[in-house]
């Protein structure tokens, strides 16, 4: 792989390069594009040489050449993201580790506003493929480190702000069908225009396919889902409303341990079923050279789905077999800029949530049931100034959680430096620090965990292991140290590095404990005593040169250590689903004739499960920690675009075709007690229209 690495890179290098277009400072832009905005590292729109903290951001363009078609799949190849597939979802973490599947220690945003689940404080949908259609996004920003300094609770690892597209930038209609391996078809229609005082988009997505997985496969599950997102904008309000429905037929996987009745099974709730609406209110009043700006974000969250018992403990109680309301999530956001004093850029901000559980209590513990939803608030403040003109900028953040029913209060800080020699290197480094606490899952979850049902009516249905609360669960804290550079070498090529320290506290991990019979074991949450070092770092090289030719290759590599100390069941912190490195490559090419090409490669080093699952996989037999093989998924897309334009834009009719896993890996990410075996290679086609 490592070679492979080197062959492309080299030969990207020795690409001719004329009258190529002077850069921004830094980084090289891929396809020539402008400057890259982000948002999500200040929560102030400003240049990506000018942010703070370690940002990459996926383009519109990117996207639309890339051979990823979910938003997992194009993190995948972000230098220091980890994306693995569990059962359930794809999990995504940033320069961290752990075992928890929810993606529950990253922010995720849309639209600069947050996204994570009230239930389990990750990614909202679950089971899910995706986090928000590829096609209407307009960039993804992933800041790696802290950001709790401005948005609180998740911002543990990092940040991840999915922008979408407006009515003015799509300004006309297109149209995708998509079709290939895995029973896969899906239809995505949108259109966007510009009005008087603002602009309007609609876009919707039906989508019908099967997980990439062996344990779905054998199934015979099939996933169905639509998206319905609209976006409107009237002056300097923006309002939007994202709908997501899917279903996902059951499992059901015979066992044939000894031991065990004939007939004995896991089995889900037969339909697997789940709605999520968000509704959002942005305002932002900056006229060119105010003094005292306004903005705000308000959005309602509401979700409407199967219990996590629905595939754990169907059997247990018959409405876990049933949707149920899962409550609602109501964040308000308020934010005043002051650009009062020279070269001060000050923001200041109240936030306020209220989260409610809805039916999700009957799943949790009773001691949970005191609490069927309750109220955060924060304050914070961030000054962005002039340290020396044109040379230095600083970053100063804190903010303030206030204690809430559940939590004490929390202080966040951050302190940041930009340094700009010259107009081709940004240097900057930094402190912060964040925190997550503990979601209701994590607290209060009692249901059955492995439930063994029985298909021949010999014996009822009965937990193997079953969930234990833990209502003393304190928040999770880390700490990190960062430095970084960008240098753009010359006009076509540049080179980034970022290095960076963090310490970890209070980490949450399960703790599985083993009863004599007839008694089922358990598992449950618990802060591990001991404290946890990452220290690692990120490279990588962009090039833009002329003649179509673009790419980008990076490299990751963390290394982790531990403290003394050890949970109740006597296990030392476990550093897992962590790879000591990680390589990617991207190459984009065209077009040629009309034609271009894409080759995306993203290679992950050996790591480890915990502990415990090495023995649930081997049936309770064998514990021996194995890491797993490092491995490749390598992905391409060939589009054709007709030799003709319709539409209002002029474009012409493109016909792409993607080979996903082309080196038919089939590996296991992720290991449970089920066969998470990864599909190997895979063929898909794609029509596109503008209209």
């Amino acid at each position: 792989m490592k070679k492979l690495s080197a062959v492309i890179l080299l030969v990207s290098l020795n690409v001719y390069a004329q009258d190529a277009p002077q850069q921004r400072i830094g980084e090289v832009t891929l396809f020539g594009e402008q400057e890259l905005k982000v948002e999500a590292a200040t929560k102030t729109e400003i240049p990506i040489s000018n942010a703070p903290s370690a940002v990459t951001v996926i383009s519109a363009k990117q996207i639309r050449e890339s051979g990823a078609r979910a938003v997992p799949d194009l993190l995948r190849l972000v230098a220091g993201v980890n994306v693995r597939w569990n059962p359930m979802v794809q999990t995504v973490d940033v320069r961290g580790f752990g075992e928890n599947p929810f993606s529950n220690r990253i922010l995720l945003l849309i639209d600069g506003v947050p996204y994570n689940s009230g239930d389990t404080g990750g990614f909202p949908l679950s089971p899910a493929f995706d986090f928000f259609p590829v096609q209407t996004i307009k960039r993804i920003e992933v800041v790696r480190g802290p950001g709790s300094s401005l948005y609180g609770e998740n911002a543990y690892w990092g940040v991840i702000n999915i922008v979408t597209l407006s009515g003015e930038d799509l300004a006309g209609g297109e149209g995708q069908v998509y079709a290939g391996s895995r029973s896969t078809s899906s239809v995505t229609a949108q259109y966007g225009t510009r009005l008087t005082k603002g602009d309007i988009l609609g876009s919707v997505r039906v989508m019908r396919s099967e997980f990439p997985m062996e344990f779905w496969r054998e199934s015979d599950s099939k996933y169905k889902a639509s998206d319905l997102f609209l976006k409107g904008t009237y002056g300097n309000v923006i309002a939007s409303y994202y709908r997501h429905d899917d279903s996902l037929d059951g499992f059901h996987e015979v066992i044939a341990e000894p031991g065990l009745p004939p007939g004995s099974a896991f089995k889900s709730a037969e339909d697997i079923e789940q709605t999520i609406d968000i509704v959002t209110l942005k305002y932002h009043r900056a006229p060119e050279n105010a003094r005292v700006t306004f903005s705000g974000d308000f959005s309602y969250s509401h979700r409407d789905g199967m219990h996590c018992a629905g595939c754990h403990a169907a059997q247990q109680e018959p409405h876990f077999a049933k949707r149920a309301d899962h409550g609602y999530q109501a964040i308000a956001d308020l934010r005043v800029g002051l650009k009062l004093l020279r070269n001060h850029d000050f923001l200041v901000g109240v936030e306020g949530r209220r989260l409610d559980r809805g039916d999700h209590q009957e799943e949790l513990a009773p001691s949970g049931a005191v609490v069927n939803g309750y109220e955060k608030f924060a304050v914070y403040a961030q000054d962005q100034f002039t340290v020396i003109p044109q040379k230095l900028r600083a970053v100063l953040g804190l903010r303030y959680d206030a204690k809430s029913d559940l939590f004490d209060a929390k202080t966040s800080p951050r302190i940041a430096l930009v340094y700009t020699p010259n107009d081709r290197l940004v240097v900057r480094g930094g402190y912060s620090s964040a925190f997550r606490f503990p979601n209701f899952s994590e607290l209060y979850q009692n249901s059955w965990f492995l439930t063994l049902s029985n298909d021949l009516g010999i014996a009822p249905a009965f937990p193997l292991v079953v969930f234990r609360e833990n209502a003393a669960l304190r928040p999770e804290e880390v700490r990190t140290i960062e430095a970084g550079a960008e240098w753009q070498i010359s006009p076509t090529v540049s080179a980034k590095a970022d290095l960076y320290r963090s310490r970890v506290k209070n980490f949450l991990v399960i703790v599985p404990a083993l009863a004599p019979p007839p008694a089922p074991a358990s598992i449950g949450f618990e802060n591990h005593p001991a404290e946890g070092t990452i220290t690692g770092g990120e490279v990588e090289l962009r090039a833009n040169f002329a003649g179509g030719v673009t790419g980008f290759v990076n490299w990751a590599h963390q290394t982790s250590s531990r403290g003394s100390g050890r949970d109740s069941g006597g296990q030392v912190l476990e550093i897992v689903y962590a790879p000591e490195n990680k390589v990617n490559v991207g190459a984009y090419v065209g077009p040629f004739s009309n034609v271009r090409g894409a080759l995306e490669v993203a290679w992950r080093g050996e790591y480890v499960a915990p502990q415990f699952q090495y023995l649930v996989a081997s049936g309770f037999t064998d514990p021996t920690i194995r890491p797993f093989d490092s491995y490749a998924l390598v992905n391409a897309r060939v589009s054709y675009d007709l030799p003709f334009e319709v539409g209002p834009r002029n474009r012409p009719i493109r016909i792409s075709v993607f080979g996903n896993n082309l080196l038919d890996e089939q590996v296991k990410e992720t290991l449970i007690g089920v066969d998470t075996t990864l599909t190997g290679r895979q063929v898909f086609a794609q029509v596109e229209v503008n209209f």
